[in-house]
Order: C-alpha cells, then sequence, then structure tokens
C-alpha cells in the first residue's frame, strides 16, 4: 500500500511539472509575440538562423542527466518553428527524389511536425517555390565537387531578395533519418556575414586555372576552405567555395585573393553561409 502511495505521489509530481512546463510555453510564447512587434519595426527577418543555434548550443552546455541530448533539440525545434509560424506563414519545400528520402526527414527533424512540406523531384523546383515565395524555406542537398551542373549556379545574382543558403541540416545529429546527404536550408532573406560559422562564396576566376592553383591562391589569401567545387563552361569558370567564418563583401582577403591569382576577380557572389552543426554524442 504504501509503495502505491509513494507511486502516485512521484505521478502527481510529475503532472505539476507538467503543468509548469506548460506554463512556461504559454509565458515564452507572449514574450515572442511582444518580440515580434519590435521585428516588425525593425525590419529584422522573423527566421533567425544564427538565434537558433545559440538557444540550442547554450541549453547543450547546461545539459545534466540521462535525457538524450539529440531529443532536447527536437524538443527545441518543434517549439521554435512552432513559434516562429505564429509569426510568419511557413511552407517548406524539400527536393525529396524517391532515392533520396533522408532529405525529407532531415527537413522534418528540423522545421518540425506541424509545418507544410512539399517534396519536389527537381532542385529548380525548389528554388522556383523560394523565389516566388510560394515557400518559405527551401532543403537542397550540401554542395559537392563533382558536379556536372551545379544548383548553387542558380543563386548567383545581384539581386538582394534572391534566394541565400541560410542553414545546413541536420544541425544536431541525424538520429532515426534515413541514410542521404547533408543539406542547406535556402531562404529570401539577407544573412549577416558576421553570424556564420561557414560562408559560401562564388568566384569568376580565370578558366585556365587549376583546382589545385586555386586552393592555394585562397590559403595564401588568408582563407580556410573545407569544399571548393569548380564549374567551367564556353570560357567562363566560377568557383564555388566554402569557407570558415565570416566573409564581408569589404572582406580584405578578397582582394589578397585577386592578388594571388595575378588578375582582378571579375565577380564575387555572397551565397550565405550558416552556424557549424552540433553533434550530439549518443550514450554508451
Amino acid at each position: 500500500m504504501a509503495s502505491e502511495t509513494s507511486l502516485d505521489s512521484l505521478r502527481q509530481k510529475i503532472d505539476r511539472i507538467d503543468e509548469q512546463m506548460h506554463d512556461l510555453l504559454i509565458e515564452r510564447t507572449s514574450l515572442v509575440e511582444e518580440i515580434r512587434g519590435r521585428k516588425n519595426r525593425s525590419g529584422a527577418p522573423v527566421i533567425q538562423p544564427a538565434r537558433e543555434a545559440e538557444i540550442f548550443r547554450r541549453l547543450a552546455a547546461r545539459h545534466r542527466g540521462p535525457f538524450p541530448l539529440g531529443a532536447v533539440h527536437r524538443i527545441w525545434r518543434e517549439i521554435i518553428t512552432a513559434i516562429t509560424a505564429l509569426q510568419q506563414p511557413l511552407a517548406i519545400a524539400v527536393y525529396a527524389p524517391d532515392d533520396q528520402p533522408g532529405a525529407w526527414d532531415i527537413a522534418r527533424d528540423q522545421y518540425g511536425s506541424q509545418v507544410p512540406m512539399t517534396p519536389f523531384s527537381t532542385i529548380s523546383q525548389v528554388i522556383r517555390a523560394v523565389t516566388d515565395r510560394s515557400a518559405t524555406i527551401g532543403v537542397l542537398p550540401m554542395p559537392s565537387e563533382d558536379e556536372a551542373d551545379p544548383w548553387w549556379r542558380q543563386l548567383i545574382s545581384r539581386d538582394t531578395g534572391a534566394p541565400r543558403i541560410i542553414g545546413r541540416l541536420p544541425f544536431a545529429g541525424r538520429g532515426n533519418a534515413r541514410a542521404g546527404r547533408d543539406a542547406v536550408a535556402i531562404a529570401c532573406q539577407p544573412v549577416e556575414p558576421n553570424t556564420c560559422d561557414r560562408s559560401f562564396i562564388v568566384v569568376e576566376v580565370p578558366a585556365q586555372i587549376s583546382r589545385a592553383r586555386l586552393q592555394s591562391c585562397l590559403a595564401a589569401a588568408g582563407f580556410r576552405c573545407d569544399l571548393l567545387a569548380v564549374w567551367t563552361s564556353d570560357g567562363l569558370c566560377l568557383a564555388l567555395a566554402e569557407l570558415h567564418g565570416a566573409v564581408a563583401p569589404d572582406d580584405a582577403r578578397l582582394s589578397d585573393l585577386s592578388a594571388q591569382l595575378g588578375e582582378p576577380i571579375d565577380r564575387v557572389s555572397h551565397l550565405g553561409g550558416y552556424a557549424e552543426p552540433f553533434v550530439t554524442t549518443p550514450r554508451a
């Protein structure tokens, strides 16, 4: 009898904690509603990936106990996305052909179970959906170095309202998502360079330059490059570089890169960037 009473007491404590958590969620939503008014007046974007990454890193630093950190991330992603959707309608366009189902999984994990998501069989369809604002965010495969017709060329634009890369997925581990490539998220909103742990730029370079020479020039100019993809056609050569840290339009290293190449750079396009993903280590 005593054990049953004790069990009932523990369950009552859990019920009280659930109610407290619910009350705090309601209070958090009210605070975000107040912030929304200020954002509207300042023109700041509603979707703020760097701020979202900061929230989870802070939670991860204070986390303790056996509750899985990956599950904490999923819970907060549901909260953040649901509250963001109260401030601005959200819709996700995902490049998810039949042979790449994993992209759908990591998009759902990042943007929640309640936000409308639409699969597309071509990358161009996703970019078009974001460009014409029928989708708020597009999820595309992470660029690679061996693509004959790379999709990132479609983001090159002088239009400040053109889609830009704002995130990399998955952010906190793949969980039970089906296997596949990592992805990037794109949206039609400005990306502040100083919020990026990684930056993407596209540089028009001399067609005769080798990948090894270009890699050497980037390093000599002070850049640390994780990925370098080169596309050449009819004498035009474009190089996509994924670089560590922020790269502003007036970054002095771009002038150094031009000096290393031995000729002026005709065009530099900033395609955005992302907060570095957080690796959750499973418990043994």
